[in-house]
């Protein structure tokens, strides 16, 4: 009756080894799993994360008076007053730098990063107004384009859109003070243009700048000379 004491006796000293090596086990386990899951990130494509979300756009309606492109730096509506009367302060706001206006979603750039107001009117996105004086007539914008060949043989030629430019524009505000209406009668060149002469009045001040060459160079050379 002794001999299954004895193998009791034995089976307790080795307990506490089994149950040690059970828990190294298990915790080997769960260490190769976790090692796993860590290459299975580390190998994940980078282009397979995903991208953040873009901010929703601000919505720009051309007949909602409150929209940010008709209102001042002080975040009220901008040229409301009497004509006749001395410049409000509105009106000297409108005409200073307005970053929250150009900085608005929804507004075209060109290449250069700068509002392109003519995508913007022919979007119909904002609705230029003729005059000031609500009593003035309003003109239609003139359909016409011009050819103006270039004088170097390596740079195309430029057609002056009337059209854009009558939508800003008074006939007199360009002729004949600027430009004389009869071909050939206006000798222009860009040295004169970047002095401020010619196209210069306006392209880079108010208008687009000088170096975008393909805004105006439209026209390929060889077409004028067919």
């Amino acid at each position: 009756m002794k001999a299954p004491f004895k193998i009791g006796k034995t089976a307790l000293l080795f307990l506490p080894a089994v149950i040690l090596g059970f828990a190294v086990f298990v915790s080997g386990t769960f260490n190769l799993a976790e090692s796993a899951t860590a290459k299975a990130a580390a190998a994940k494509p980078a282009g397979k994360t995903e991208a953040a979300k873009p901010p929703a756009q601000q919505a720009i309606d051309p007949t909602n008076a409150s929209s940010v492109i008709y209102l001042d730096t002080a975040g009220k509506p901008a040229g409301i007053g009497d004509p006749n009367a001395p410049p409000s302060a509105a009106f000297k706001l409108g005409r200073g730098w307005h970053p929250q206006a150009l900085s608005a979603v929804g507004l075209a750039k060109d290449r250069f990063g700068l509002i392109d107001w003519a995508k913007l009117v022919r979007d119909n996105v904002i609705k230029p107004k003729p005059s000031l004086d609500p009593a003035d007539e309003e003109m239609p914008p003139l359909k016409l384009d011009v050819l103006i060949p270039a004088k170097g043989d390596f740079v195309d030629d430029v057609i002056y859109p009337h059209e854009m430019h009558t939508w800003w524009l008074k006939c007199e505000v360009c002729h004949p003070n600027i430009f004389i209406p009869a071909k050939g009668e206006n000798n222009m060149t860009m040295v004169a243009i970047a002095q401020g002469q010619f196209c210069g009045r306006c392209h880079g001040k108010v208008a687009f700048p000088l170096a975008d060459c393909k805004r105006c160079h439209t026209s390929p050379k060889s077409a004028s000379k067919k």
